[in-house]
């Protein structure tokens, strides 16, 4: 029998105190002190939300990360492992009328608990290594304005903070229905030695919206 949509809600309230707990916990493991000029708002787990909003949690089983440097000598190569621990939690608020559906357009937030850090693999000069990795741009803004395209993307217009990684002009955000949203961005730089992929989902989760 599928949970009635009020059950699940409910379970999902219920789940975010661990949640939260665990990325607390986990943040004390990892070094999670942000610049000065970095900090804003999307660290204020507890903060409200701007009307009525939707929630979409990232996902951490789904990050598929690539990281390339090409060298004469060697390829530097680092893949996430996404069997290893994951330590915090982030999220996008998107405003809503009925609860369901995002508004085509209007505000949205974005919330972080935690270094959000992981485990990649990194191969260099013929030695394999486990390194710690971020899957969040180390100066993310806390929000902006958004619009849903006819496409189904969603282009999201930063008020503060960094546009880089996914987050950046080469991220595309596609909302493919009420409760998920994938992200996916190709990167390169140094006439295309460096390079990063991206793909990562988000789904519909209760994070704290309506404190």
């Amino acid at each position: 029998m599928t949970p009635s949509t009020a059950t699940r809600s409910l379970l999902a309230r219920a789940a975010l105190p661990v949640a939260l707990a665990v990325a607390v916990a986990a943040a004390g493991c990892k070094n999670d002190a942000i610049a000065p000029e970095c900090q804003n708002a999307r660290t204020q787990i507890d903060r409200p939300a701007d009307g009525k909003m939707l929630a979409f949690m990232l996902q951490p089983r789904s990050i598929y990360n690539r990281y390339l440097e090409i060298h004469p000598a060697d390829t530097m190569i680092r893949d996430w492992d996404t069997t290893m621990a994951y330590y915090g939690l982030a999220c996008l608020r998107f405003r809503t009328t009925d609860s369901v559906h995002i508004n085509p357009t209007g505000s949205f937030q974005f919330v972080t608990s935690g270094s959000n850090a992981g485990t990649a693999w990194q191969t260099w000069h013929g030695q394999t290594d486990s390194v710690g990795v971020s899957s969040i741009p180390p100066c993310s803004g806390d929000g902006g304005t958004y619009r849903l395209n006819a496409d189904s993307t969603i282009s999201l217009t930063w008020s503060n903070g960094q546009q880089s990684w996914f987050f950046g002009p080469a991220g595309v955000h596609r909302l493919l229905s009420d409760s998920l949203i994938q992200t996916t961005a190709e990167l390169s730089s140094r006439a295309d030695s460096t390079r990063a992929s991206w793909r990562l989902n988000w789904e519909r989760a209760y994070c704290g919206e309506g404190f």
